[in-house]
């Protein structure tokens, strides 16, 4: 054993020991290892799972639009096919509303002996060609009225199958019908023009 071994009563084994103040400074420790992060199995399938539910949520909401979207286009036309229908129908009561007037208002005038007569002088003034041969058509209760009111030149014939208030006047080259089926007839053509 040394004999400065002996003095310090340091164990022999020992030997020389490093004097911290003469010691080299000591070197930072090593930076640990970054932490690997492993993915946290549960985390990873309710991220998958959330994002499969709002992928089928929003599919779902999809259909359903398109499905309320078709049921109100169906709900729309068949509105709009039940408007036209009622205003259909409500024109056409207006329609046979006003022909129920014109016709209480026409009627009386069809039966007017005055009237009559001038419509019979009116029809014959159309065809007033002195070479012509005129037959004038009447219902027999009309003809019976105003016969005697009319030129006796006129050629007149009783026709049962003229209505009360009609008559016709013939030519070789044409007539004139005048009477309550025409003014109807006219009602109707303004009245479906509308």
């Amino acid at each position: 054993m040394s004999s400065l071994a002996a003095l310090t009563g340091a164990p022999a084994e020992d030997g020389f020991r490093q004097d911290s103040r003469f010691a080299p400074a000591l070197a930072a420790p090593a930076a640990a290892p970054a932490p690997v992060e492993s993915e946290d199995p549960v985390a990873l399938a309710w991220a998958e799972g959330y994002a499969k539910g709002a992928e089928d949520a929003m599919a779902q909401a999809a259909e359903q639009m398109a499905a309320e979207a078709e049921a109100r286009a169906a709900l729309e036309f068949s509105f709009a096919r039940f408007d036209a229908e009622l205003a259909e129908a409500l024109r056409q009561r207006l329609q046979d509303t006003v022909m129920a007037l014109c016709e209480a208002t026409l009627v009386p005038y069809a039966h007017d002996h005055a009237a009559l007569t001038a419509r019979v002088e009116r029809a014959v003034a159309m065809l007033a060609r002195a070479d012509d041969e005129r037959v004038i058509r009447l219902h027999p209760e009309d003809l019976a009225l105003i016969e005697t009111r009319l030129p006796q030149d006129w050629k007149f014939t009783p026709d049962p199958a003229l209505e009360r208030g009609a008559l016709r006047v013939e030519t070789q080259n044409g007539g004139v019908e005048d009477g309550p089926a025409q003014w109807r007839r006219a009602l109707a053509e303004a009245f479906h023009a509308c």
